[in-house]
């Protein structure tokens, strides 16, 4: 145990002072009421709530962690923003046709339903050479 001494003027020499002793008393924090996390789990303890975020991999958040996130948040939005600024010097304003034509759709997608309708999807080459033969035969009707 060490031992406090202070100066007495009275008596002009070092007087050993006593400390005062602190109650024998101690905090213990209570539980918290049950709750119900976000995934519907019921939450009756501290031990719970903990067993529930390392088995769900979760991680808890107080205010502090909170603000630092929603400041991070704002800076990534504040550096979009100058990026797209930044990219619009170099966007141009789309030169619009004089008129608009009307474009002649053909049915090859329609036919090529009807074709592979209850078979099994070709492959990639299969699909290629499929069209291919589909637009011809197409042509050939006048269609």
């Amino acid at each position: 145990m060490t031992r406090t001494y202070r100066w007495d003027d009275k008596q002009k020499m070092m007087i050993e002072v006593t400390p005062q002793r602190t109650a024998d008393v101690h905090y213990v924090q209570p539980d918290f009421e049950p709750f119900q996390s976000p995934d519907q789990a019921v939450i009756t303890s501290r031990t719970q709530w903990r067993e529930h975020l390392k088995a769900t991999d979760s991680v808890e958040f107080g205010h502090s962690d909170m603000k630092a996130q929603q400041e991070s948040w704002n800076k990534r939005q504040e550096q979009h923003r100058e990026r797209v600024d930044r990219a619009k010097q170099y966007v141009k304003e789309y030169d619009r046709p004089q008129e608009v034509r009307e474009c002649k759709r053909s049915n090859l997608n329609v036919e090529m339903a009807n074709k592979l309708h209850g078979r099994p999807t070709p492959n990639r080459v299969e699909m290629i050479k499929l069209t291919m033969e589909t637009a011809k035969e197409m042509q050939k009707r006048g269609r």
